[in-house]
């Protein structure tokens, strides 16, 4: 099971309580679920069902998903 390299908070699915995860801690799996940066593990947890878990370059979205904004208009000097 993956430890924490940095301290996160995250919120108990059935309880609602507020939960202080510490480096170092080896959360249960239904707790890490919940950390979803990958910088706060050591190395990140493998979750079941989810994809593209094994490779995060997988992940990441490619040239055709991401999504393109409307280039701002520049604001006029005030007179």
């Amino acid at each position: 099971m993956p430890r924490l390299a940095a301290a996160v908070y995250v919120q108990h699915p059935a309880t609602r309580e507020v939960l202080i995860l510490l480096p170092g801690e080896k959360p249960e799996p239904e707790i890490a679920a919940l950390v979803t940066n990958p910088k706060a593990w050591e190395e990140p947890p493998i979750v079941v069902g989810q994809e593209g878990a094994a490779d995060p370059a997988e992940s990441e979205p490619g040239p055709e998903q991401v999504k393109k904004t409307a280039p701002r208009r520049a604001r006029s000097a005030a007179p």
